[in-house]
């Protein structure tokens, strides 16, 4: 179970979190971020995430997705 929340200036996730459970961090900011953003979550084939200007968010290797000049992590709960 990891909690998602978000890091930056965006003010509609100001103090935002959500508890999801996911088999890794990726995988859980992944969800959330497709859940609030969906429109903003183009994903291919190599692991890559784009927003709908066609800038990448994410890389394969991230476990955070970008988002105005902040962006969205998760942290595992015990």
């Amino acid at each position: 179970m990891y909690k998602v929340a978000y890091k930056g200036n965006a003010t509609r996730f100001k103090d935002f979190s959500k508890i999801k459970v996911a088999n890794s961090e990726r995988m859980a900011v992944e969800a959330v971020y497709f859940q609030y953003l969906d429109e903003d979550y183009f994903p291919d084939h190599d692991g890559n995430i784009f927003d709908c200007d066609g800038n990448i968010i994410a890389t394969p290797e991230s476990n955070t997705i970008e988002y105005d000049n902040g962006y969205f992590y998760a942290e595992l709960i015990e």
